[in-house]
């Protein structure tokens, strides 16, 4: 007798632990991250294989999966909350941890830049629980909410540039914070050698890849340079961000599931035998602004 409910709060037990497992399991989310404007020659090594290969063709970059980019190669890993990462040239990006726990709202995003460059956009700001580190050789970089890039030399050095936000950014034990505009740089194993205000040169690399500040503005319909009537309906789709506000010709519209909006425009008479433009934009939380213009070829 005493056996046998021995073995019934065992079974309970046991019962009751997968449960757990099982609905942990449910409560974490894995985030994946969409592969955008790829240039060049990209690589990438799924988790658990042992060769690169490249990363045209695939849609998605999961946790585990190292990038690899050429002299040429750049691309863009895109978050369906508007983070956003710019992978420059010569790179070698390493994406641990990449979930978020629906049961207490934390997001851990991990990854290893080896060497290269990187531009990264989080438009949320994060929970004290939640995190998002790029950890290098010689330094460790950690944000809420900011756009900040991470460059690390062949020999090991790091330089954090802040745009927008703070980045706490250790290095040899020490930790500060970098504020916007400025670099950090921690050489070899060493402290933070110098944090230091934007250079000319600093300025213009930002210009050049001022497009990471910018919120997710995707037209999916029509095509650029699409053929309409005079008189009739032609429907503007898209996609962009949540939090995001959209407008087609300055008509407000609602963004709906993943982001999605869509709206149909008249082609006024007067178009006929004209090229029309209808102008999309699109401006996140922050004021931070993206225009598209369509042109699209009215018939006679």
């Amino acid at each position: 007798m005493r056996k046998a409910a021995v073995l019934i709060i065992l079974s309970f037990a046991v019962l009751i632990f997968v449960g757990a497992v099982i609905l942990q399991s449910v409560l974490i989310l894995q985030r994946v991250a969409a592969v955008r404007d790829v240039e060049g020659q990209v690589v990438v090594r799924a988790r658990g294989q042992d060769n690169f290969e490249p990363i045209a063709g695939k849609d998605r970059v999961f946790a585990g999966d190292i990038v690899k980019t050429s002299a040429d190669g750049q691309l863009t890993l895109e978050w369906l909350d508007g983070t956003r990462m710019v992978i420059g040239p010569d790179t070698l990006l390493t994406v641990l941890k990449c979930q978020i726990n629906k049961s207490n709202d934390t997001e851990i995003s991990l990854f290893k830049l080896d060497a290269g460059s990187i531009w990264i956009r989080i438009m949320k700001v994060l929970s004290q629980k939640s995190k998002f580190e790029i950890t290098t050789p010689t330094a460790t970089a950690g944000v809420r909410g900011t756009i900040f890039a991470v460059h690390v030399a062949l020999d090991g050095e790091t330089k954090v540039s802040v745009l927008e936000g703070q980045v706490a950014v250790t290095g040899g034990g020490q930790s500060q914070q970098v504020n916007p505009s400025t670099v950090a740089t921690v050489a070899g194993k060493s402290k933070i050698t110098a944090i230091q205000d934007f250079d000319e040169q600093e300025k213009l690399t930002w210009l050049e890849h001022q497009n990471v500040a910018e919120p997710i503005l995707r037209i999916e319909a029509p095509a650029d340079g699409y053929q309409a009537k005079a008189g009739e309906m032609v429907t503007i789709a898209g996609q962009s961000e949540k939090g995001a506000k959209v407008t087609v010709d300055g008509k407000p519209l609602e963004l709906k599931i993943k982001q999605k909006f869509a709206t149909d425009i008249a082609v006024p008479e007067k178009m006929a035998g004209r090229e029309m433009t209808v102008t999309v934009e699109a401006v996140d939380v922050r004021g931070y602004k993206v225009t598209r213009e369509l042109k699209i070829q009215v018939a006679r």
